[in-house]
């Protein structure tokens, strides 16, 4: 469960990826490092803030407010989808703006910009990881997962616009439709768990 959780978190770095890779913008192996780090730190934390929530909470109400939360989160992203919004967090922005976080217009994400794309990448992660700890206990290496799969992702990514030039970077919301629904078994499983 952890890994199709760090997997579903992760499929907004597949995306942007694909985008910088089909704008001939590169993401450096330290750049994409710094991303991972991040991203660990990101869902670390936010696995903590739910575990020291769920401890003022009685298991129930711990687990409905977790529920609640994931749910919100899945909710949210369909209604974007669906939408076709273009404002939204700030992930979303730098999926549909793949420049946004190459500041100098370099053509090459440093590691001081790699910082911005990583908290751009995380920003769902934060709500989710309150939530799926909520839910219950989260093993420790969880967010180890999702450092790695953002980095995974970041390489893949990169790969396929590379190779696939002719795609195009608004598919994404198909990647966006696939992490809520992996999402929603989460919770499905949770609930029953």
């Amino acid at each position: 469960m952890i890994f199709l959780l760090a997997a579903s978190l992760s499929l907004d770095a597949l995306a942007i990826a694909v985008a910088y890779a089909l704008k001939s913008t590169r993401i450096p192996l330290l750049s994409k490092l710094v991303v991972c780090g991040i991203s660990i730190f990101y869902f670390g934390a936010a696995v903590w803030l739910g575990g020291a929530v769920s401890s003022f909470l009685s298991p129930e109400i711990a687990k409905i407010v977790g529920i609640a939360l994931m749910a919100s989160i899945c909710l949210w992203t369909l209604l974007q989808v669906l939408l076709g919004k273009k404002q939204g967090s700030l992930g979303t922005q730098v999926i549909r703006d793949p420049l946004l976080c190459d500041i100098d217009h370099s053509h090459h994400i440093s590691p001081f910009e790699a910082i911005f794309l990583g908290t751009a990448l995380s920003v769902d992660s934060i709500s989710v990881g309150v939530g799926y700890s909520l839910l219950g206990p989260v093993r420790l290496f969880a967010p180890l997962a999702v450092g790695l799969f953002q980095f995974a992702f970041l390489c893949l990514g990169g790969w396929i616009g590379r190779r696939f030039a002719a795609l195009h970077a608004k598919r994404t919301d198909r990647l966006q439709l696939v992490s809520i629904a992996v999402m929603f078994a989460l919770i499905l499983v949770r609930i029953f768990d």
